[in-house]
């Protein structure tokens, strides 16, 4: 064999030694900014979870000094007494490296409204399938953790704007003028997954009607449960709040709504909500089965808005959730509290930003302490523009954040 051909055989380019070096190649993480996804993991725990000196001589005082070759503590300024940053956070005992929890957290907000799957995951930060998704679920449990604090925010402002507010009596006046400059509060239910006539092996379905009967198998299967029905709570153009519910009925329903709205606000919906008529004075409710009176058509051609009473904020709620939900496949029912804690988390993290989350006392004295750190573009996640505006003011120097609870449509 001459040399030129020894050069190129087969025996020569594909040693161990080479192959070897392409598995490492295949296995890195080219194309990801380690260090930006560290700094962000980092503000996520100083800004939600700050720690503090348990020295008594120290007073509470904030742990702020870096340690450079362990990003999971940190220490105090004043005494150097150390602590772990993951500690009793959503990262407790977590074993991955730091950087990948701000993968996730920064790719699902800049991906929104397509959803990151777990194979999305595994197969971007070369981690097994089970690592992934356990790496979802602490996402899951912070977005499970903050929700409250949107449903918060969300309540106070429209407390405010619908303060002595009322609805004409008459239920066929036109509304529309009325409603101008208010928002559009609308509830609906949604079912994820249903189970149809080939998952119960052939069998009729759990009932001859209604939305219950998709989600569970027919009672000669075990009547086990298999889809998701998903109460929907939608303001337009602003914050929206997904809850999984065994059925529609109204002590099922009641309490979620009235959690989330004060009973002065304008709710709209379809007349499957007529019992919330004895609770919210301001509801109004569309009839989706209208028949026309004219013989040639069925369907009436206001039968999904009449008057300016519509629900189609929930109703293109619901068609954005089952868009987005369908790159999952399917979901465990008893998990389907955390995907919808986490979808909702991060379409209100869009309207309203992360800044409004941070709270009064530690967070916001931490912010106060290191706002020439905190101005450093890599950790800076800013909210989208929308009409439902939170209302934050720089007011002085010492003051980072005010809210305001009037949010204007």
């Amino acid at each position: 064999m001459s040399s030129a051909q020894s050069q190129h055989s087969p025996n020569n380019d594909y040693t161990n030694n080479n192959l070897s070096s392409i598995r490492l190649t295949s296995k890195s993480h080219l194309g990801i900014n380690k260090d930006f996804y560290l700094a962000i993991t980092k503000k996520f725990l100083d800004n939600f979870y700050p720690k503090t000196c348990t020295t008594l001589a120290c007073e509470n005082h904030i742990l702020d000094k870096e340690i450079s070759t362990r990003p999971d503590v940190i220490r105090c300024s004043k005494c150097h007494a150390q602590q772990s940053r993951l500690s009793y956070t959503p990262l407790h005992h977590f074993k991955l490296d730091l950087w990948m929890f701000g993968y996730v957290l920064h790719e699902s907000l800049i991906q929104f409204p397509k959803v990151l799957t777990s194979t999305e995951i595994s197969k971007r930060l070369k981690i097994s399938y089970k690592a992934a998704s356990l790496l979802k679920r602490r996402f899951q449990l912070f977005c499970s953790d903050q929700l409250p604090k949107y449903k918060d925010l969300t309540y106070n402002a429209l407390n405010h704007q619908f303060k002595d507010f009322l609805l004409p009596p008459n239920e066929n006046k036109d509304i529309s003028k009325k409603m101008a400059n208010k928002p559009y509060v609308c509830v609906d239910t949604a079912v994820l997954y249903s189970a149809g006539e080939r998952a119960n092996k052939g069998r009729k379905r759990y009932s001859s009607k209604g939305q219950t009967s998709s989600i569970y198998l027919s009672p000669k299967l075990g009547g086990k449960q298999v889809g998701t029905l998903v109460q929907t709570i939608g303001i337009k153009n602003g914050p929206v709040f997904f809850t999984s519910v065994p059925n529609q009925k109204a002590e099922t329903l009641g309490p979620i709504i009235r959690d989330h709205i004060p009973t002065s606000s304008a709710l709209f919906s379809d007349l499957g909500y007529s019992w919330l008529w004895g609770v919210y004075r301001n509801h109004r409710a569309v009839n989706h089965s209208a028949r026309s009176s004219d013989n040639r058509f069925r369907w009436a051609r206001n039968r999904y808005s009449k008057n300016g009473i519509h629900s189609q904020v929930s109703e293109g709620n619901n068609r954005l959730l089952k868009t987005a939900f369908a790159s999952y496949g399917w979901i465990k029912p008893e998990y389907s509290t955390l995907y919808l804690n986490e979808f909702s988390f991060i379409k209100n993290a869009n309207v309203f930003g992360l800044d409004v989350l941070v709270n009064d006392g530690l967070s916001r004295e931490l912010f106060v302490s290191n706002r020439r750190w905190l101005r450093e573009e890599p950790v800076k996640i800013r909210s989208k523009r929308s009409s439902l505006r939170k209302y934050l003011q720089l007011l002085a120097e010492d003051v980072i954040l005010q809210i305001d609870h009037v949010i204007r449509i």
